[in-house]
């Protein structure tokens, strides 16, 4: 029954964050925004939990598809597209000034 639970629990999130941010994406608003943000916050963070544990639950599995070399090249490239997209979102210069701005709207607007 716990399997049953991760995995369906891992899949709730899944589509939870994933159409939050789509719809974030394609209706490109603040408001939208604001809106999901407790949505996709939660949901990811369960998200990770429940992915972490099916990833337990499954690992046998897992050191399979690493065994072959399609799988563990394919991986491989993903995990360095993510490096690469992690440094260059870290590195993007951005208005300090602005972004406080920006924090105390969203501050005032939750309250």
């Amino acid at each position: 029954m716990f399997r049953q639970v991760v995995s369906l629990t891992l899949l709730v999130s899944l589509l939870a964050v994933g159409s939050s941010g789509i719809l974030m994406i394609i209706l490109n608003s603040f408001e939208f925004q604001f809106q999901m943000h407790p949505v996709h916050k939660i949901f990811g963070v369960l998200m990770v939990l429940s992915g972490s544990l099916h990833l337990y639950l499954n690992f046998g599995s897992v050191k399979k598809y690493l065994n072959i070399k399609k799988m563990a090249l394919f991986t491989g490239v993903l995990s360095i597209i993510m490096v690469l997209l992690y440094g260059v979102g870290i590195n993007k210069p951005l208005n300090i000034e602005k972004i406080k701005q920006m924090e105390n709207i969203a501050k005032t607007l939750e309250e």
